[in-house]
């Protein structure tokens, strides 16, 4: 089993995978050479080739033994370049993982900076001072350095800044909340009945009324729907949230059964309520007093009204 000891310092993660990296890899081949070298011109980093990820041209840089400046002195230090230069004060913004390839499992170590990085005129560098100790890249059990030869990776990606962004926005000032409906002639309906239109919020309502039930509720309770009207503006992601209080008034004691329903109103949904709103029973029982001289009085409140659409 690999011997992998990291210091742990948030927010870098580190993990093991089998996918190769999908945007760069560097294979290093006579690397006891290629240190020596270093010493000798006493320099302390390689820059590689350039690679593209993102529609951005980025350079991996590798302290082999630790970025001093960056206390990284004791590890492998790992950092990300931007070759070019923003201008005009532009930036960069990119998430960046890096990868240590162990040859005898044939997975890679990853590590990653879990934070998204700026890369602007003046800051063209990003990575992780201490991203493995050397001691650790060097142990035969790891089998990081095989043969005098290694492998490292990355993978960029940057953050595009055409997202799309949606506001949803609550009707402060409600006109019109309330809509009274009286049903008259009810136990002469054979069939679902509408109420007239009204307005809340410069759109158009009307209640829908199964006076034996719709669906679920057929036979046995009273169906009750709010319907918006009209929804040919509701396009493009744009919706409505409703929250429509639904009561049917006790003629008796001027108090109301009621029920609250909270909704996305859009394109394609057009109304929401209850299959099951008040049973047969209660309503035909006299005591109860919602149905009276064969009439319901059943009202609507519209409580808050919010709309959700794209603004860019």
């Amino acid at each position: 089993m690999p011997v992998y000891t990291f210091e742990v310092a948030s927010p870098v993660v580190r993990s093991v995978r089998g996918k190769e990296p999908s945007h760069f890899k560097f294979e290093v081949e006579s690397y006891q050479a290629l240190l020596n070298s270093i010493a000798r011109t006493k320099s302390d980093k390689i820059e590689t080739s350039e690679f593209n990820a993102g529609g951005q041209s980025w350079v991996l840089v590798i302290y082999p033994n630790g970025n001093t400046r960056d206390s990284g002195s004791g590890h492998i230090s790992l950092y990300l370049k931007l070759a070019n230069k923003p201008t005009g004060g532009s930036s960069v913004y990119a998430s960046f993982k890096f990868f240590i390839f162990d040859k005898e499992r044939e997975t890679y170590i990853t590590i990653q900076d879990a934070r998204e990085r700026r890369f602007d005129a003046g800051h063209l560098e990003w990575g992780i001072a201490k991203a493995l100790p050397v001691a650790a890249f060097n142990d035969d059990n790891n089998a990081l350095l095989v043969n005098d030869s290694c492998t490292f990776g990355a993978e960029v990606y940057v953050i595009s800044s055409t997202a799309t962004v949606a506001r949803l926005s609550l009707a402060e000032k409600l006109t019109n909340r309330s809509f009274t409906w009286g049903v008259y002639g009810y136990s002469k309906l054979r069939t679902d009945t509408y109420s007239e239109i009204f307005s809340a919020e410069e759109r158009s309502w009307k209640l829908r009324l199964y006076p034996r039930g719709n669906l679920t509720g057929q036979g046995r309770f009273l169906s009750l729907y709010l319907y918006l009207d009209d929804r040919t503006d509701l396009t493009g992601g744009r919706k409505l949230y409703v929250e429509c209080e639904l009561s049917i008034r006790d003629q008796l004691t001027g108090s109301a059964f009621k029920q609250t329903v909270g909704f996305w109103f859009d394109s394609v949904n057009d109304y929401r309520g209850f299959d099951t709103f008040l049973s047969l029973a209660d309503l035909n029982n006299p005591m109860k007093g919602y149905k009276q001289n064969d009439t319901l009085i059943i009202e609507a409140v519209i409580n808050e009204i919010f709309e959700l659409k794209e603004i860019s």
